[in-house]
């Protein structure tokens, strides 16, 4: 599954829309794609079973069949790890606050479960963000030093545009972590599964 599908896809399930037909152009402008990014999700998402194409009118609306639990269990295998890689990196304020970086990996698990903060702060931030912030107040490190962060560009955008994301989405970081042999992140990883907006339900 491309990048802006998975984006598309999980910014629906964290929205709650399995309980309604929805639009996908909508959630696509709203992440910033165009029309033909629209159109090949739902390509992909119909091709893969995951979604039905219901036509009303000159409006295409997918529909979410089966329960978000299942539904999530059939599409984790053509789903990926957002991260397209990860640097050190030491950031002046001003650039921190340009790429608007949300807590990522441990850090963020820390936030959803109880296991502890990392030694170094982890971030992620869209690779379009980053290359555009990139040579600007930016020092890559070769290793991690006093005051420097872990940052995970993404191949998509982090911010998906749900409630007051204050962390990445619980979905897209269990993608980020599941091939993680540390016990104590798989144990948090299960305690992530509560956060998952079907768990609220």
């Amino acid at each position: 599954m491309s990048p802006a599908t998975q984006a598309i896809l999980i910014a629906a399930l964290m929205r709650k829309l399995w309980l309604t037909d929805w639009a996908p152009e909508t959630i696509a402008t709203e992440l910033g794609y165009g029309p033909m990014t629209a159109s090949r999700a739902v390509r992909e998402l119909t091709a893969s079973r995951i979604a039905t194409l219901v036509v009303r009118g000159r409006h295409r609306l997918l529909r979410l069949e089966r329960t978000p639990a299942d539904l999530w269990d059939e599409a984790k295998p053509v789903l990926r790890s957002p991260i397209k890689r990860s640097v050190w990196a030491a950031l002046h304020t001003a650039s921190f606050l340009e790429l608007e970086p949300l807590p990522a990996g441990q850090s963020a698990l820390a936030l959803y479960s109880m296991i502890g903060d990392p030694k170094w702060p982890t971030y992620a931030v869209g690779a379009s963000s980053w290359k555009q912030a990139a040579g600007r107040n930016i020092q890559i490190l070769l290793e991690p030093e006093p005051g420097a962060s872990e940052w995970q560009i993404w191949s998509y955008s982090p911010r998906l545009g749900f409630d007051a994301q204050k962390t990445v989405d619980p979905l897209s970081l269990t993608l980020s972590l599941q091939d993680s042999t540390d016990e104590r992140i798989r144990i948090a990883l299960d305690e992530l599964k509560e956060r998952f907006p079907w768990s609220k339900v």
